[in-house]
């Protein structure tokens, strides 16, 4: 009987002892876990103070973070001074098995992050997250690269422009055969077309990016000649969409290339995205997998005017022949630029380290240039300025908001395009009620979700009856050209 109950106690005491080991290392993973989270808080807080910092969900999982901290660091630091009064083999065991998991863990996950990580276009990036620091010589070296082999295809479908950067070449055909341009450098049923020959048509020009162009669709499929053949023989649809483009060189293409051709109406389509282009300078910066090696027109504003502090445009050679990423002129006029993510440490010999760094941004302080405020009022002028323009042209000025998959799968929050277009104050069409009408998988091309043919056709059934009655209220006597 005695000998029964000496051996429950035993069991009794080393079941307590496996659950006071438990918890020690329980605390221990979680001090651990807590102090990385914090860090990486801290990371994304960057400059931004803490009353403003603290409300944001980074802030709040900051506290709860460094709760976890104080109370698994508070057990822990019990047990290690009951350690140092009462010497136990097991904590020192306990202590041991937490360093050799993490340092596996870690091991394993520096492996499993240098397996996965590619290099695109010069940058380091697992997925769509580019890793940082950025590496300014492989950069230089890529772009470098494609100078050379631009320089040796006389035939490129975009070529060089001194005054937009780049523009759709004449007579041309793309690599995939899926585009070609007119002798007048527009978007065309073949490369051999010429639309300079008019049989008394009523010229409708359309300016915008890759959604007003047709990326991923034929010509045919395109919403312009969807939209022309709509309305018919007496009119014709010029395309002068070029892809890439933001608000600031669509109304430069306006302004040099379509005037020209005194269209009766011009269609002025953009998505929110190019909102953003008009604060860059050098496209490869704000998109890491830019496919040209061009700078681009940025407009500034002084007093309420327009000014392009970037002319004449830096020349490809010119912006890579630069030794480091600070030398590039007005390089503080690009959004998406933050000096510090060019600095290397020594801790950015861990790829881990540069993951955990690079997956969220931190808060830089911003830039008088490249601030919110500039991106709306900047983008509102120019399309005042291309309004204004077209009207003293006696052209019928029509400012489309194309909407983008993510936009039409949050209906609930407004889209930067119309922030834009409320402060600039001016009429627009917003075809998001014909794209809700087409199923959602006929909407958006796969590959990278320009407008599919069902969805080019829903943006030309939305413009129709709106250039209509732009043509009706603009003929003297009211009444349409005859179909």
């Amino acid at each position: 009987m005695g000998y029964h109950a000496i051996q429950g106690n035993a069991m009794s005491s080393n079941t307590t002892l496996s659950k006071r080991d438990l918890l020690i290392l329980s605390s221990l993973f979680l001090l651990e876990a807590s102090l990385v989270v914090m860090l990486q808080a801290l990371h994304i807080k960057g400059e931004t103070s803490f009353d403003v910092f603290l409300p944001r969900l980074s802030g709040m999982v900051f506290l709860c973070a460094t709760g976890v901290f104080l109370v698994s660091g508070t057990i822990f630091v019990r047990r290690y001074l009951e350690h140092i009064r009462v010497p136990s083999g097991s904590f020192r065991l306990i202590v041991a098995m937490n360093i050799i998991t993490v340092v596996l863990a870690v091991v394993i996950a520096e492996i499993a992050v240098r397996a996965v990580v590619r290099n695109d276009y010069g940058y380091e990036a697992i997925g769509t997250l580019v890793l940082k620091p950025k590496n300014w010589t492989a950069i230089r070296s890529h772009y470098q690269k494609m100078i050379r082999q631009k320089r040796g295809d006389q035939l490129l479908f975009y070529v060089k422009d001194p005054l937009l950067g780049w523009t759709v070449g004449p007579s041309r055909q793309s690599a995939n055969g899926l585009y070609q341009s007119s002798a007048e450098g527009i978007r065309a049923p073949g490369e051999n077309s010429s639309f300079r020959s008019n049989i008394g048509q009523v010229d409708i020009a359309m300016v915008g990016d890759s959604f007003t162009f047709g990326e991923e669709v034929t010509y045919e499929e395109s919403y312009g000649h969807q939209l022309e053949q709509m309305l018919g023989s007496p009119f014709r649809v010029l395309n002068f969409g070029v892809p890439g483009y933001g608000l600031a060189q669509m109304f430069l293409r306006y302004e040099r290339d379509v005037r020209p051709w005194n269209p009766k109406i011009v269609i002025f389509g953009f998505i929110s995205d190019d909102l953003s282009r008009t604060l860059w300078i050098y496209p490869f910066l704000g998109n890491f997998r830019w496919n040209n090696p061009y700078s681009k027109p940025r407009f500034i504003l002084e007093e309420g005017e327009l000014r392009n502090v970037n002319m004449p445009l830096l020349t490809p050679d010119d912006i890579f022949s630069r030794e480091s990423i600070a030398e590039l002129p007005l390089v503080e006029y690009q959004k998406e630029y933050d000096s510090s993510e060019w600095e290397r440490h020594f801790y950015h010999a861990s790829y881990l380290i540069r993951l955990l760094l690079s997956w969220h941004s931190s808060s830089p302080d911003e830039r008088d240039e490249t601030s919110e405020e500039a991106l709306l009022s900047i983008n509102a002028r120019l399309l005042q300025a291309f309004v204004t323009l077209a009207t003293q042209e006696g052209t019928i000025p029509l400012v489309v908001y194309l909407p983008v998959e993510s936009e039409l799968n949050r209906l609930s929050r407004q889209p930067l395009a119309k922030q834009v277009l409320e402060r600039a104050g001016i009429a627009y069409v917003d075809p998001t009620s014909c794209l809700l009408e087409v199923n959602p998988s006929g909407r958006f091309a796969p590959l990278n979700g320009h407008y599919a043919s069902q969805g080019n056709l829903a943006i030309a059934k939305c413009l129709l009856p709106v250039v209509y009655q732009a043509l009706r209220e603009a003929a003297p006597d009211g009444r349409m050209p005859k179909r």
